[in-house]
């Protein structure tokens, strides 16, 4: 597959759903008979009733050099654009951008506002959200060690932080460090770095509690509520903790049951202001509940997975979100849902 081809999908006629993908880097999916790069993309087009036409579109990082010719979009009503990390795919999303330019039907998260994602652009973006804390990030690029510890000085965060590469998800943290040497030290000079303030989430069990919804168009979908004796709380978390203490099940259950996963009206309202700041129209948030009560943001973004689902009875009552959030998918781009 050239990084200019247009794939018809499940019609031998242009329907008028067009999605794309792609990535600067190369994991691949199998959505054809061809591989294609996704790292750093949304899964959301899974959401997708099975029967409904689309066509698919790979914009490669070289996009200009394989297809010089822009491609004849007139057929399409609507462009769901899956290609969602800021960090991982800045250069396949520039491209996007260019191939999207002038076309005059509705574009799902626009590449120019996926570009505003970042870790540190997010925390700018919902800083003062009322019962929002927002821990604050310093983003730096590869450094010498001295000017890390500068730049670590000026910046006056609180111990202790999080050090993380830029881009990685799902749990993956360099170190929790609690002094400016022990982040100096383990600052790798290659890549950027994303640097953030840690704030204790414990609840009065001394569990961590970690919740996930999602922002689809404007519905609010709660994914769910995962528990651990741990603060890097990650989807291990159900099978290594949560899967042999019925009472926390039973404690997710409740809250996935709840339109509002049973937050007060001032958490929600929060919510409300974190989709109205967002320039996203669907995003995952992650989040806590601090000692005081507020929501604590972990991270907001496009490139959040909403499947798959454990494969394991005691949790199936997790697929109820699913029908919520493929109504909310078919709402936002305009198509029907069986």
């Amino acid at each position: 597959m050239t990084g200019g081809r247009i794939t018809f999908a499940r019609s031998q006629q242009a329907p008028p759903l067009l999605l794309i993908v792609g990535s600067d880097r190369d994991s691949e999916l199998m959505m054809g008979p061809e591989p294609i790069p996704v790292t750093g993309g949304s899964d959301l087009s899974r959401l997708i009733d099975h029967r409904t036409p689309y066509c698919l579109m790979h914009v490669t990082k070289d996009y200009f050099d394989q297809a010089p010719c822009r491609p004849n979009l007139l057929p399409f009503r609507t462009v769901l654009n899956l290609v969602t990390d800021p960090d991982q795919n800045p250069r396949v999303l520039a491209n996007v951008e260019n191939v999207l330019g002038g076309f005059a039907g509705r574009i799902i998260n626009r590449p120019d506002a996926v570009l505003c994602t970042t870790r540190d652009k997010v925390a700018r973006l919902l800083d003062g959200v009322p019962n929002l804390i927002v821990p604050r990030v310093l983003r730096l690029a590869g450094a010498k060690r001295e000017i890390v510890n500068q730049a670590l000085a000026r910046s006056q965060l609180r111990f202790p932080v999080l050090l993380r590469r830029a881009g990685t998800h799902s749990g993956e943290f360099i170190g929790r460090f609690d002094t400016t040497q022990q982040v100096v030290d383990a600052f790798e000079q290659e890549g950027d770095h994303i640097i953030t303030e840690f704030v204790d989430f414990a609840s009065v069990d001394g569990l961590y509690r970690k919740y996930r919804v999602f922002f689809i168009g404007t519905h609010l979908i709660f994914r769910h509520m995962l528990v651990s004796d741990r603060w890097n709380v990650h989807a291990s978390a159900r099978t290594e903790f949560m899967a042999s203490r019925p009472e926390l099940i039973a404690e997710e259950e409740r809250i996935l049951a709840h339109p509002s996963g049973g937050l007060s009206e001032d958490l929600v309202k929060a919510l409300q202001e974190v989709r109205a700041r967002m320039p996203l129209d669907y995003f995952g948030m992650d989040f806590g509940i601090a000692a005081d009560g507020e929501l604590l943001l972990f991270e907001a973004n496009a490139t959040m997975n909403f499947l798959p689902f454990l494969d394991d009875p005691c949790f199936d009552y997790v697929r109820q979100s699913a029908r919520p959030a493929q109504y909310a998918i078919h709402e936002l781009i305009d198509l029907p849902v069986a």
